[in-house]
C-alpha cells in the first residue's frame, strides 16, 4: 500500500512539473509565433500598401492637371473599380482623399459590373460601375441574388447544374453607378470536365423559364443607356461583411487620418494597429501621393493626395496548423519524457529502499556475528583478570584467540565484498583452468568430504580468461555452499562445458521465492538445507566477481537437489 502510494505521489509530481513546464514554454511559444507573424504581417502589408499606391498614383497622374487637380472625378473612380481586385486583395478596404482631407473615393460592398463602354474600330473597350443592390431591390430578392451569385454546386456529369449567370438586361450609367433596367439569372449547365472531375465548360439558355429581376426604375435624366453588362460580384467575397464594414468606417474618416500623417518620424510607413481579440487585429496605414510629403509653414506634413488603408488579419489562421503540430507533438513528447522519467524515478526508488533493507539487515547480521564471539572474549577476559580456573589459562587465551581469527574473518569478508561492490578491486586477466581449480576444490576440501561420507565428482574441462584467484574464490564459495547443505552419503559434482560451469549438489531444495535472494549479503535460504557456519557473504562475494567479469550465474532446483553455475564465453 505504502509503496502504490509512493509510486502515485512520484508521478503525479513528476508529471505535474513537466505539465507546468509544458504550459509555461508552450505560452511563451505561442506569444513569441503570434508576434513575429504581426511583424511579417506588418511587412506583408508595408509592401502590398507600398504597390498600391504607386498604381492609385498613376492613375493619379494620368488624371490630373498642372495644379494637381482631377479632370475627370467619373473617370478616375471607374479606373479605380477596374482594378479593385488588385487593390482590395486580402480583405483591404482603402480610400483617397486630398490633400484637404476631402475624401473622393472609398471601396465598399457594391457590386463590380463591367460591360462594352466602347468601340474604336476593332478596339473594345472595357468599363467599370458599381451596382448597390440596396437602392433598387428588396430584401428577399438581394438574397436570393446573392445566392446565385455565390453558388457553387458540384456538378457530376454532363447536363448537371454547375452554378449561374447573373447578368445585366438593359442598365443606365449615372457617373460610376449603374442603374439596372432588369437582372436575368440564367442557370448553367455542365458539358465538359477536365482529368479531375472540373467543369471546364457550361451553357444556359435565355428563356422565359429565366429569373428577371426588374427595378422599376423609370429614366427622366437622360442617362446613358447600355444592352447589356456583367455581374462580376462583390471584392472579399470570402471575408466577413460586418468586419469590412468597420474598416471601411477607419479608411474614410478624415480625422483618423489626420491623426495618422502627423508623426513625420515614420510617415513612409505609417500605420496603427488595434486589437479586436487576442489573435484579430486591425491595421491602419496612411500613404502620401508619390510616396513623399511637403512641410508647409506651419510644420505640417502635405501631400496633394492620401491613401489610407485598412486590413483586420486572424493570426489564428496563420499560426493555427503550426501552433496545433508543436503544441500536439510537445504534449506527446513531454509525456513520454515525463512518464520514462516517472519510471526511471519510481526504479530508483525502489533500488534506494532495497539497498537501505539490505544495510539494516547486513547491520544486524554483522553485529549479531561479531556479538557472539565477543561475548565469549569478554567472558574468558574476565575470568583472566579474576584469575578464575588459573589452571586453565591456556585455555582461555585459545578461545579468545579463535573468537579473534573468527571476527577478524568476517570483517576481512565485508572489507573484500565492499571492495567489489565499489569497482576497486583489480581484476588481473590470465587463462585459468577450470579444471585444474575443480582439482584444488577437491583436494582442499577431501577430509571434510571423507567425513560426511561425500564422494565429489568432476567432470570436463574449459580454459577461460579471468582473473585466477578471484575465479577460485568463486568455485571455492559455491563448493564450501554445496558442502554445507549436502547431507550425509550425499553427492557434489562439478560438470564443466565449453560454456559453462556447473555445480551440483544433493539434498533439500531452495524455496523458489529465495533463488534470488541468496546472492544477497546475509540471505540464507529455508533453515532445512542445512545448519550454517559461514559467515552468510559467501555468495555475495561470488556473486561481485562474476558481475566484474560480466558472467552470468544463477541457481536453480533439480529433482533431488541444486545446482549453482554461471557461464562464460
Amino acid at each position: 500500500m505504502k509503496q502504490n502510494q509512493t509510486k502515485q505521489t512520484i508521478y503525479i509530481r513528476i508529471l505535474g512539473a513537466f505539465l507546468v513546464t509544458y504550459l509555461v514554454l508552450m505560452a511563451g511559444f505561442t506569444f513569441f509565433l503570434i508576434d513575429r507573424e504581426k511583424k511579417i504581417v506588418t511587412m506583408e502589408l508595408g509592401i502590398f500598401a507600398r504597390h498600391v499606391n504607386n498604381n492609385v498614383t498613376e492613375i493619379l497622374q494620368e488624371q490630373v492637371n498642372s495644379q494637381n487637380q482631377i479632370e475627370d472625378i467619373v473617370k478616375f473612380k471607374k479606373e479605380l473599380i477596374r482594378q479593385l481586385s488588385f487593390l482590395t486583395h486580402s480583405g483591404t478596404e482603402m480610400a483617397v482623399f486630398t490633400g484637404d482631407y476631402e475624401l473622393i473615393f472609398n471601396t465598399n460592398d457594391y457590386l463590380v459590373c463591367s460591360y462594352a463602354e466602347r468601340v474604336e474600330g476593332t478596339k473594345h473597350y472595357t468599363g467599370y460601375a458599381y451596382l448597390n443592390l440596396r437602392e433598387w431591390f428588396d430584401d428577399q430578392e438581394i438574397t436570393e441574388l446573392e445566392h446565385y451569385l455565390s453558388a457553387e454546386p458540384r456538378a457530376k456529369e454532363a447536363g448537371d447544374l454547375s452554378g449561374y449567370s447573373v447578368s445585366l438586361e438593359g442598365f443606365w450609367l449615372d457617373n460610376e453607378m449603374v442603374i439596372p433596367d432588369e437582372i436575368r439569372v440564367v442557370p448553367m449547365h455542365a458539358s465538359s470536365f477536365d482529368e479531375e472531375g472540373n467543369v471546364i465548360s457550361a451553357g444556359g439558355t435565355h428563356d422565359d423559364n429565366n429569373v428577371i429581376y426588374a427595378s422599376g426604375y423609370q429614366d427622366n435624366r437622360d442617362l446613358p443607356y447600355f444592352e447589356h453588362g456583367g455581374i462580376q460580384g462583390r471584392n472579399n467575397p470570402d471575408y466577413d461583411r460586418l468586419s469590412l464594414a468597420k474598416l471601411r468606417e477607419m479608411v474614410i474618416d478624415k480625422e483618423k487620418l489626420k491623426a495618422a500623417v502627423q508623426d513625420i518620424i515614420s510617415l513612409s510607413e505609417n500605420r496603427s494597429e488595434g486589437r479586436r481579440n487576442f489573435f484579430n487585429y486591425q491595421y491602419y496605414l496612411a500613404i502620401p501621393y508619390k510616396n513623399a510629403v511637403d512641410m508647409i509653414d506651419s510644420q505640417e506634413p502635405y501631400s496633394e493626395f492620401w491613401t489610407a488603408m485598412a486590413r483586420e488579419v486572424d493570426l489564428w489562421d496563420r499560426c493555427a496548423s503550426t501552433l496545433a503540430f508543436v503544441w500536439g507533438s510537445c504534449l506527446l513528447a513531454f509525456i513520454m519524457v515525463a512518464w520514462i522519467l516517472a519510471r526511471q524515478t519510481y526504479k530508483t526508488y525502489q533500488k534506494s529502499e532495497a539497498l537501505e533493507s539490505q544495510r539494516q539487515e547486513m547491520t544486524n547480521a554483522l553485529a549479531h556475528d561479531l556479538k557472539t564471539p565477543l561475548s565469549i572474549i569478554s567472558g574468558y577476559a574476565q575470568n583472566l583478570l579474576e584469575n578464575v580456573h588459573t589452571e586453565k589459562r591456556e585455555h582461555y587465551a585459545e578461545h579468545i584467540l579463535t573468537n579473534i581469527d573468527r571476527m577478524d574473518k568476517i570483517i576481512q569478508t565485508m572489507l573484500n565484498l565492499s571492495k567489489l561492490e565499489s569497482d576497486s578491486w583489480q581484476i588481473k586477466l590470465a587463462e585459468v583452468s577450470l579444471n585444474e581449480i575443480g582439482k584444488k576444490m577437491i583436494s582442499r576440501y577431501q577430509p571434510v568430504c571423507e567425513e560426511k561420507s561425500i564422494m565429489p565428482q568432476l567432470e570436463g574441462e574449459a580454459g577461460i580468461k579471468a582473473d585466477p584467484t578471484l575465479m577460485e574464490r568463486v568455485m571455492d564459495n559455491f563448493f564450501v555452499n554445496a558442502l554445507e547443505h549436502t547431507p550425509d552419503g550425499g553427492i557434489i559434482r562439478i560438470k564443466i562445458t565449453e560454456n559453462k560451469l556447473a555445480l551440483y549438489n544433493s539434498g533439500s531444495h531452495i524455496p523458489q521465492e529465495k533463488l534470488q535472494e541468496i546472492w544477497q549479503p546475509y540471505k540464507k535460504a529455508d533453515m532445512s538445507r542445512g545448519d550454517t557456519k559461514g559467515t552468510g557473504l559467501g555468495l555475495s562475494i561470488a556473486r561481485g566477481i562474476l558481475e566484474s567479469h560480466k558472467f552470468p550465474y544463477g541457481a536453480e532446483n533439480t529433482d533431488d537437489g541444486v545446482v549453482f553455475w554461471f557461464k562464460f564465453e
